[in-house]
C-alpha cells in the first residue's frame, strides 16, 4: 500500500510516476508499506527535480535495499539514501 504524508501534493511526470509504481510493487512484494514523504512540495535544493515532477522521497525501506530499488527502476533513475529518507529522481544522463 502507498501512504502519503499529509501535505504531499503535485503530479509527477509520466516516467517518474511509473517509477513510483515500480517501487510500490517492490515494497508490496516484500510485505512493506511505502510512505511517500515528498513530491513537488517542500523545501529542496536549488535546481531540485522535485519542483518539475521528476523526483519523490520515500520512507519505510528497512527491508528493501538501494540495489533492489535501482534494479526495479532501471536506467535513468538516481537513488540517494539520505539520513531520514530515500530520494529518487528521474535524471537520465547523456
Amino acid at each position: 500500500m502507498i501512504w502519503y504524508k499529509q501535505g504531499v501534493v503535485g503530479d509527477l511526470d509520466t516516467v517518474t510516476q511509473k517509477g513510483l509504481g515500480r517501487v510500490a510493487g517492490l515494497f508490496e512484494s516484500k510485505g512493506r508499506d511505502l510512505y511517500v514523504t515528498s513530491k513537488r512540495e517542500g523545501n529542496h535544493g536549488l535546481g531540485s527535480l522535485h519542483y518539475i515532477g521528476k523526483a519523490f522521497d520515500i520512507r519505510g525501506a528497512e527491508n528493501v535495499s538501494k540495489n533492489e530499488i535501482c534494479e526495479v527502476l532501471g536506467p535513468g533513475f538516481d537513488v540517494v539514501v539520505e539520513s531520514n529518507h530515500i530520494h529518487i529522481e528521474h535524471d537520465p544522463k547523456g
